[in-house]
């Protein structure tokens, strides 16, 4: 009730206020109209008012325009030329003065058409206008360590779900639904011009493992100028095989004529936002008894079926101290400490009319609220632009990233997974307790007797593990004009990046008790060279623009693991302390060749078709299926230059687009065996053995994954650009997914690289936009967006079967899968058993049953996404406010089920009373279990099957014990534990106070507050990694909010 009354109401906030773009900007188009109804739209949309002479202009003369978006000033100088007149401001009144000057007064020009432009595929300048499809433009964003993170809840069709994993964690991003089966549905990410590798060294899988981070971290947020998304075929298909799910591409700020300093301070402080909401009640034991001895005082530690607590009882602990059986008030929240982030960022640009040049530093430093997790990070800029001769331009740039990261937070099933071990201590115990936990010889305590569940302390003490990033982007440009309209440009750019982890196990430690040291090494470098023609020209009411150019990607990936085992000397955290070492080594490259080439025809700046099309070649697929064509198609038509000017509609466009994308989404040497040493078989005579190098099935017929796509949308301004409305519909295909099989081991191998599959995604986006208020001191801004996507697995191979697994959890048998004729990521597992009335059938002991085949239990993909900001200016203060909303989709809360399985869950209190009674009851009686009929328990209604020829239902109603009932649907259906993902969060708040023209301040609050949820003691958004496992959530951390403060300045 709670989710549908704030959906209304924010659905009724859309109605009534919409979106808007900046307020800086205008958007005015007439036909034919005298220039005084033009100064009045001026003075409506920006609040301000003219004075003049009439001898000053002329302002009966007829002018046609065409302005998107357009800062009063661009405006202004187009109008009214420096050279000809003055302007003076005075408050919100500008006076016009015409200069005295030899030159004869004209007015200004019959057709003036200053549409912005926006950058689009390869770089290439676009006006607004004439794009046939879908595009987001944005400007910098609010400082977060992650800057893509920033955008979630800003653009229609954009999710970004970042992963709970603490510092320098990485974001799971898609553009209009996942498109490829079990494999990467990551737009591509292109900064200036040159394709960023946006994966990651290392994620964690259901059983355990780290989140090593994602290519993002080479963007620096206090660079960064704008950021253009690219959606649908259309708009990526230039961009060939990395651009099959989008491309988000980033523009960086350049140097400017003059010198100027810039300099950003910020400081975020983190704390939890809420832990974890379980039952305070009964503490350790089980059967509702307190542990007796050490050793069942150290199984109890994490179990929570004792007595209800009582500050007249005592309880003996895994020490052997008899301590209070009370209730150790926050616990949990005792562990972590308040994190602190500290931005400071210092920019010097200097340049003369024709070169230019921008350098800056930033140092960003963050203690996270994990003890001894920080992060360290360095970034380092340079950019230059140099106008060589009349026809001559060069632009370079080079970035320097130095990162390093001690004790990432483990996660999943690791031992080390603090947020595993918190979730199932006991109420009763103190977290203090834990802070000793090593003996007076360094080794480990044992607490819990369980081996993977380490004592945390222990864990971010003495298992360390720390990780170093190196990393170098950049490129070099030369455009060469070769005569008005013809130019060539040339570039080639790098994005090479030196990545190390080491993982460290302490000598007895419980899983590795001789301990161990594990080392990964990566090495990647992906350069990309390109060069483009482009020629464009005017006629009259023609214009003309063609693209033809040709790409080359090259790709390295060297990858090296090692691990050592049986430690020498306690502590030494170096590889030759290590009696065994066992490495292995992977070495990747790939090769992509292309040619591209495209054609923009105009009419009367109303009317455009835009065609493209691209070849690659890529060495990962065998010679004959290796070359795949990318077309496409699109239009835009401005349907309202073709009308009179009206006081309603400003601005109106439909379009259309059409085009053809594909994927060699596969790895090198997937065609073709490979061969390799194994170091773990004994050499003979001194050489290695080699064999066989990989368990899957080459398949030399594999076919590029194709994916066509169609797409239509409306654009309209309303009322002086006081309303506007974008509307998009969208549909793609994509076939050919290329899958791994899998098949019998009989035959050697685990799997076979094939293609099938065809997954369907179709939906809707809207931005509404709107000014409530606009007045001299008050200005009320609101952004809106809501996109719905509808995904279905078409069809797959019959070498697949009947689905395909994409993850498994690691408790409660659930699965998530691709199914032919269901949508993308089903999560499947056993139900309770029930009758055809739907009553739960019970076993001889009274507990439930489970289905014998897997269910779906519902999708891991929501209903809808959008987000709505209201912005508020009253002189010299802003205010910002970002809702994110999220809502339909499943999760499956391991956190839960094991809270359950544990006794830590309020839902788990129903029963613990009466049982206990009626166990005192049965004792005092001198009856034994099975000759017992509880008293009381928990209550189970259903049926239970009798007789054996003719079997049938039999009415129940019955008392059990509550911890043999929880452990019983724990282990076996994750029904109960499949929860509504939905949510809506306040994301992010703002205010700021600009000082000086300059110089301003603002307040920052991000991930302020859950509005709406449905899952209980963790946040809906949370998962181990940013691959397929979204949806499964296992020993999440608690979450966490912040807040900071920003000081910027120029000089």
């Amino acid at each position: 009730m709670k989710t549908k009354a704030i959906c209304c109401l924010l659905t009724l906030f859309l109605v009534m206020c919409h979106c808007v773009k900046a307020q800086e900007k205008l958007t005015i188009h007439v036909v034919n109209e005298p220039l005084i109804s033009v100064l009045h739209l001026i003075e409506k949309q920006a609040g301000v008012l003219f004075a003049y002479r009439n001898e000053v202009i002329d302002v009966h003369d007829r002018i046609t325009i065409h302005w998107d978006n357009v800062p009063l000033k661009t405006i202004l100088d187009v109008i009214f030329p420096s050279s000809l007149y003055e302007l003076r401001f005075i408050g919100k009144q500008i006076v016009i003065l015409k200069k005295q000057a030899p030159v004869p007064v004209t007015p200004p020009p019959h057709i003036i058409d200053i549409t912005p432009v926006v950058i689009t595929a390869l770089g290439i300048s676009r006006q607004q206008r004439s794009l046939g499809y879908a595009y987001a433009d944005l400007g910098p964003q609010t400082f977060t360590i992650n800057p893509v993170s920033a955008l979630s809840g800003k653009v229609s069709g954009l999710n970004i779900t970042p992963v709970n994993s603490g510092v320098g964690g990485s974001a799971k991003v898609t553009l209009r639904g996942l498109k490829i089966i079990g494999g990467d549905n990551t737009p591509m990410f292109v900064i200036d011009g040159i394709p960023v590798n946006n994966s990651s060294p290392g994620q964690a899988d259901k059983y355990g493992g780290y989140d090593l981070g994602d290519g993002t971290s080479i963007i620096n947020p206090d660079e960064i100028a704008s950021i253009s998304i690219l959606k649908g075929g259309s708009a990526s298909a230039l961009y060939g095989s990395r651009a099959a799910n989008g491309v988000i591409i980033i523009t960086t700020k350049k140097g400017n004529k003059g010198v100027s300093v810039e300099y950003t301070a910020n400081m975020l402080v983190e704390k939890l936002n809420n832990s974890y909401d379980f039952q305070h009640e009964y503490g350790s034991g089980q059967d509702g008894f307190l542990p007796k001895d050490v050793s069942t005082a150290r199984v109890d530690a994490q179990k929570s079926w004792g007595p209800k607590m009582s500050k007249d009882s005592t309880v003996v602990i895994w020490d052997g101290r008899k301590v209070p059986y009370v209730n150790a008030s926050n616990a949990i929240s005792k562990f972590f400490r308040k994190g602190l982030t500290l931005t400071n960022s210092v920019s010097l640009s200097t340049g003369t009319d024709k070169a230019q040049l921008r350098a800056t530093y930033t140092n960003v430093r963050n203690n996270d609220i994990i003890p001894r997790s920080k992060l360290d990070r360095h970034h380092i800029s340079l950019r230059g632009t140099a106008k060589l001769s009349s026809k001559l331009i060069l632009d370079a740039k080079g970035t320097y990233l130095s990162e390093d990261v001690f004790n990432r937070p483990a996660l999943s099933d690791n031992p080390n997974n603090i947020g595993y071990v918190l979730s199932g201590i006991a109420p009763n115990i103190d977290i203090n307790w834990l802070k000793k936990y090593k003996d007076s010889a360094g080794d480990y305590i044992n607490w819990n007797n369980n081996a993977y569940q380490v004592n945390p302390y222990w864990a971010i003490n003495e298992q360390p593990n720390n990780s170093t990033q190196r990393r170098f982007n950049g490129f070099l440009l030369l455009k060469y004009q070769l005569w008005p309209g013809l130019y060539i440009q040339g570039r080639t750019g790098t994005d090479y990046s030196r990545f190390s982890f080491t993982e460290f196990m302490q000598y007895s430690t419980p899983y590795y008790t001789t301990g161990g040291i594990v080392l990964l090494h990566r090495n990647l470098q992906e350069t990309n060279s390109d060069l483009l023609v482009n020629y464009h020209k005017k006629w009259d009411r023609f214009s003309l623009e063609i693209n033809v150019g040709t790409n080359r990607m090259d790709y390295t990936e060297d990858v090296r693991n090692i691990t050592g085992r049986d430690m020498k000397t306690r502590g030494v955290k170096k590889l030759n302390n290590f009696e065994t070492q066992l490495s292995s080594h992977q070495l990747y490259r790939k090769r992509i060749n292309s040619v591209y080439g495209g054609v923009t025809i105009g009419y009367d700046a109303f009317l455009y078709l835009d065609l493209t099309g691209r070849n690659d070649w890529s060495s990962t697929l065998s010679a004959g299926h290796n070359a795949y064509f990318y077309p496409s198609a699109s239009a835009s038509f401005v349907f309202s230059s073709l009308l009179p000017s009206n006081a309603i509609l400003s601005f109106g466009k439909l379009r259309a687009s059409i085009a053809q994308t594909g994927t060699d989404a596969i790895a090198p040497y997937q065609t073709a065996l490979t061969y390799a040493t194994n170091p773990d078989i004994p050499s003979v005579g001194g050489y290695l053995i080699g064999g066989v190098a990989t368990d899957k099935v080459p398949y030399e017929n594999l076919k590029p994954s194709i994916s066509r796509s169609y797409e239509t949308g409306l654009n309209m301004v309303f009322f002086d650009n006081r309303i506007n409305l974008d509307l998009t519909w969208y549909h793609s295909n994509t076939r050919n997914q290329i899958l791994n099989a899998p098949i019998s081991p009989t035959s050697g191998y685990t799997s076979a690289v094939i293609n099938s599959g065809d997954v369907s995604n179709e939906g809707v986006e809207i931005s509404l936009g709107g000014r409530p208020i606009c007045n001299k001191d008050f200005k009320w801004q609101v952004n809106a967006n809501f996109a719905r996507n509808r995904n279905k697995i078409i069809s797959l191979s019959s070498l697949v079967s009947d689905y395909y697994t994409l993850a498994s959890a690691r408790w409660g048998n659930a699965s998530i899968i691709a199914k032919a004729g269901s949508t993308y990521g089903m999560i499947t597992g056993k139900k309770f058993l029930r009758d055809e009335n739907g009553q739960m059938v019970l076993d001889a002991n009274y507990l439930p049953q489970y289905t014998s085949t897997d269910y779906n239990l519902g999708s891991t993909q929501y209903n809808w996404i959008g987000g709505i900001t209201n912005t508020f200016t009253y002189r010299r203060w802003s205010c910002a406010v970002l809702l994110d909303i999220k809502q339909g989709g499943k999760i499956f809360s391991m956190t839960n089920l094991l809270a359950y399985q544990n006794g830590q869950q309020k839902g788990t209190l129903e029963g613990r009373e009466g049982w206990a009674r009626s166990e005192k009851e049965r004792i005092a009686a001198g009856v034994s279990s099975a000759d017992w009929t509880p008293t009381g328990g928990l209550r189970v209604k259903g049926v239970k099957i009798v007789g054996l020829n003719r079997p049938q239902y039999e009415q129940v109603d019955r008392y059990v014990n509550p911890e043999t009932y929880w452990t019983r649907v724990t282990e076996n259906i994750p029904e109960p534990f499949v929860y509504d993902a939905g949510m809506v969060k306040i994301r992010e708040l703002t205010l700021g106070y600009r000082i000086l023209k300059e110089v301003s301040v603002s307040v920052i609050a991000r991930n302020l507050l859950t509005l709406s949820k449905h899952v209980p003691n963790i946040d809906p958004e949370s998962s181990y990694n940013s691959g397929d496992g979204q949806g499964f959530e296992y020993g999440s951390l608690p979450t966490r909010r912040a807040y900071g403060i920003t000081l910027h300045a120029k000089f």
